[in-house]
């Protein structure tokens, strides 16, 4: 039915959310065709071209049953940003409602659904399809992860707080390139866009000596092996004449706040436990069937292997490079197709590997959505109808028509006769600072938030340094007793 007639304020925006694999894309295109409406895709890995199968974009048939949003609209050399999708999201979601159409938003993204139901971001909105990397003063090709040791201008690699090598460049005595780290009341604002712009030239200690004449508090909650997120708060500084920290904190009186109260509709899809892992290990299956190996072999080689080629580290933190599959496979891609005809083994154990990290990150969306909606202390929690998915053979009663119920009692403003999920806040989990610096004596790191603190105070890794500890100062202890019982003998 066309929705004309109806108040575009009137109108819901509907968002579907759920882990991988609990029926997500046929819920929407279900609704998208008995609202006679359109989909917004909020997967992160989605928007980009290729790569259909890995991550389970809507097929070629779904997508001529409703019109799809936000797939495929980008290379994958590209950088994509939450403030991205935000941008382009608001202006579809404002295009429909004034066409009496309702916005069905669906993804597995939480922090892109967060972007566009809360005021939760510092840049300003804007319509501008130009990306936000390509408007940064510090845009770069996907494919430069940064200084390399075979650079002339690299130090020898140091060990970072983590423990872990990291490569980083010296300032050489070029007065014109070496960066203004002291800290001054007067800062020259030309010279630290000159040293963000030519940031290659500093060290992660230069940058987080900046960010801290700049925003102590920013350099206090920022980890200083961080170099992206310290960059960016310096750029927002740079940019606005203000402090990133300042800018967040203001946020904090309005983030809680809904873009859209009374008019937005979360659908929280879930599935039991058990039935859900066998769910998706038996979809990794079918991606094998539909051709996976071969999806992830024809776009490591026409994306990824001559960064490898060239010496340059795997990454597989940023942009698509992100999507399950290219980690858990990364050796067998490694292979020659010789290799691979003799390796088995290695094809059955990166599947199993996929599996697993299917698996758990399926776990921690779930989580994400219980964090970030249900669990949040400060924000206003949209009503969130929880869908159990776990009996196909139910779908109908308990999925499709349960959820056109919800979304006809908003447009006709009629009771529902479902009730959604009540605010989970725990008053304790106010307690916890997630920027808390800490610094671990035993393992010599540094951790970001309280959370985090706890976890590796509890972790085996920390029991092991910690073992290992006692055992060097009793053995010390044993050594230095022996010496002075052998000193009074002498004696």
């Amino acid at each position: 039915m066309a929705l004309r007639s109806v108040m575009a304020s009137k109108i819901p925006m509907v968002i579907i959310l759920g882990a991988t694999g609990t029926g997500k894309t046929k819920l929407s295109v279900e609704l998208a065709q008995k609202f006679q409406t359109e989909i917004i895709s909020a997967d992160s890995m989605q928007v980009y071209k290729g790569l259909d199968v890995v991550t389970a974009k809507a097929t070629a048939a779904e997508r001529a049953l409703a019109p799809h949003h936000l797939l495929d609209i980008l290379e994958p050399h590209q950088n994509f940003t939450v403030v991205d999708f935000r941008n382009r999201a608001l202006k579809i979601i404002q295009e429909l409602t004034e066409k009496g159409k309702i916005p069905i938003v669906v993804g597995g993204t939480n922090y892109y659904m967060e972007s566009i139901i809360y005021n939760i971001l510092v840049e300003e909105e804007s319509n501008s399809e130009e990306l936000l990397w390509n408007r940064s003063t510090r845009k770069r090709d996907i494919d430069d992860a940064g200084p390399s040791k075979d650079e002339p201008n690299a130090k020898h690699p140091a060990k970072d707080v983590n423990n872990e090598e990291t490569s980083v460049e010296s300032n050489n005595d070029d007065s014109k390139t070496k960066p203004l780290i002291e800290i001054t009341d007067e800062i020259d604002k030309e010279k630290v866009k000159y040293e963000v712009d030519n940031e290659r030239l500093l060290t992660n200690e230069d940058i987080h000596l900046r960010l801290m004449s700049i925003d102590p508090v920013m350099a206090e909650r920022l980890h200083p092996n961080n170099r992206r997120k310290m960059l960016r708060s310096i750029e927002v500084w740079l940019k606005t004449g203000r402090r990133h920290s300042d800018i967040l904190e203001d946020q904090k009186q309005r983030e809680g706040c809904l873009r859209r109260p009374g008019a937005t509709v979360v659908l929280w899809l879930k599935c039991e436990q058990k039935v859900h892992d066998e769910r998706l290990d038996k979809r990794v299956d079918a991606m094998l069937e539909q051709g996976l190996i071969g999806e992830l072999l024809d776009f490591h080689q026409r994306h990824n292997k001559q960064r490898l080629k060239n010496g340059k580290p795997p990454d597989y933190t940023r942009g698509i490079f992100q999507t399950l599959g290219f980690k858990e496979f990364h050796d067998y891609l490694m292979l020659s197709e010789d290799e691979r005809q003799g390796r088995p083994d290695l094809l059955q154990q990166s599947i199993e590997n996929m599996k697993m990290g299917t698996r758990r990150y399926a776990r921690r969306q779930n989580k994400m959505v219980k964090g970030r909606f249900l669990e949040h202390p400060n924000r206003e929690v949209p009503p969130i109808y929880e869908f159990d998915t776990t009996d196909v053979s139910a779908w109908d009663t308990q999925v499709k028509e349960k959820a056109i119920d919800i979304i006809e009692s908003y447009l006709n403003g009629t009771p529902c006769q479902h009730e959604p999920l009540t605010s989970e806040t725990k008053e304790a989990k106010k307690d916890i600072n997630p920027f808390s610096n800490n610094y671990c004596e035993i393992c010599k790191r540094v951790l970001i938030g309280d959370k985090e603190y706890g976890i590796h105070l509890k972790s085996n890794k920390h029991m092991k340094v910690l073992k290992k500890r006692k055992l060097e100062e009793k053995k010390k202890l044993e050594s230095q007793s022996s010496q002075t019982d052998s000193d009074n003998v002498n004696v």
